[in-house]
C-alpha cells in the first residue's frame, strides 16, 4: 500500500493509442484520490504532515500496570493528568505492535542453505517455525503515542510545546522511544491494513 501516492499501472499493449495527455489526468486523478483520503503529503521523523494541519507524534514505552500496586497506579493517573494540562490540544493513540523479524528469518534461511549437519539443520527449522509463529501472534502488544495536532504556519510557535511535553513526560517517569519516519509507516500500515509483515513501506507503488 501506498500512504502518499499510487501510479497507476499502464497497460501498454492496450493504451498505445492513449494520448499522454489522457495518461497524464488519469495519474493525476489517482493521486489526488489518496492523498485527499489520507491528507498525508510527508511522512518525516516524529511528524505526520499534511496539506493544512500536521501531527506531531511521541512513542512511548508502556508501563506493565499489573504489577503496580493500587497507589502507585493512581500516581502514574496523575502524572499523566499534569501532561495533558500542558496542551489543551493533545491526542492519545494505542495501536498494535510491530515487531520486524523478517531480518532474522532471512538469517537463519541462510545459515540452513549453508548447512549439511541434520541435528543442526533440524535446529534451525525449529528457529525459524518459532519466528513465523510470533508474526502472527505479536498482535497482543501495543505501542503508545502521545499526537499533537498543529498547524502548519505555526511550525515555529509550537517546536517550544513539543519539547516542553517532551521534557515533562521524562520528569514524570515515562520512557520516550525513537520515532523514525519508518516507524510512522510501519504504525500506519498496522493501523490502516492491519498488515503485520514488518517491512517498510514505500511511497509509491509500482
Amino acid at each position: 500500500m501506498s500512504f502518499l501516492k499510487i501510479k497507476p499501472k499502464v497497460n501498454t499493449a492496450n493504451n498505445k493509442n492513449n494520448s499522454n495527455i489522457k495518461r497524464s489526468k488519469s495519474e493525476n486523478r489517482a493521486k489526488k484520490t489518496v492523498q485527499e483520503l489520507l491528507d498525508i503529503q510527508q511522512i518525516k521523523q516524529k511528524i505526520i504532515q499534511g496539506s493544512e494541519r500536521s501531527k506531531y507524534y511521541i512513542r512511548l514505552a508502556p508501563k506493565n500496570i499489573n504489577i503496580l500496586t493500587d497507589e502507585f497506579l493512581l500516581n502514574e493517573i496523575h502524572q499523566l493528568k499534569s501532561v495533558c494540562n500542558i496542551t489543551q490540544n493533545i491526542e492519545f493513540l494505542v495501536v498494535d505492535k510491530v515487531e520486524r523479524l523478517e531480518d532474522n528469518k532471512n538469517y537463519i534461511e541462510k545459515l540452513l542453505n549453508e548447512s549439511y549437519d541434520d541435528t543442526y539443520r533440524t535446529l534451525l527449522e525449529k528457529d525459524l517455525e518459532y519466528f513465523k509463529e510470533l508474526e502472527t501472534s505479536k498482535g497482543s502488544s501495543r505501542e503508545f503515542y502521545f499526537i499533537i495536532p498543529f498547524k502548519n504556519t505555526d511550525i515555529k510557535k509550537v517546536q517550544q510545546q513539543f519539547i516542553k511535553v517532551q521534557q515533562v513526560l521524562e520528569n514524570r517517569g515515562f520512557t520516550i522511544l525513537e520515532c523514525s519516519e519508518n516507524i510512522l509507516k510501519n504504525m500506519l500500515q498496522v493501523y490502516l491494513e492491519r498488515n503485520f509483515s514488518g517491512e517498510v513501506v514505500k511511497d509509491f507503488d509500482i
